[in-house]
């Protein structure tokens, strides 16, 4: 089952927040460390969605902050790719000047559009 356009059924959704002036800079080199793990990358103005088998990671821009949103079909990929961006921007984000905040990994029906 391949999940890039539209993810139907149960999805596995975890988010996170980096906090700083640079956010643009590491937008743009998180997607440049990512490229050997993902299938494509696709920006657009406001995002940019890097793909992967069963998952994928959304980048958005905000001010001062980006706020990365992965969706996975199950908990094994979800965690899989958390833990491959996160080594990522961590080896990017400077601990004085940027903070990253993880939220909860949270299941998600996508056709009740509840959270379990």
């Amino acid at each position: 089952m391949q999940i890039h356009e539209t993810l139907a059924g149960v999805i596995h959704v975890a988010e996170a927040s980096i906090i700083g002036a640079r956010a643009e800079q590491i937008a743009d080199r998180i997607c440049s460390r990512m490229r050997e793990y993902c299938i494509s990358i696709r920006p657009t103005q406001s995002e940019m969605r890097l793909i992967f088998d069963d998952a994928h990671a959304i980048i958005r821009r905000a001010d001062k902050s980006l706020i990365i949103r992965l969706e996975a079909a199950d908990l094994a990929m979800l965690c899989g790719v958390q833990m491959i961006l996160q080594m990522a921007i961590l080896d990017i984000v400077s601990p004085s000047h940027e903070t990253l905040v993880w939220r909860a990994p949270a299941l998600f029906d996508v056709h009740e559009g509840s959270r379990r």
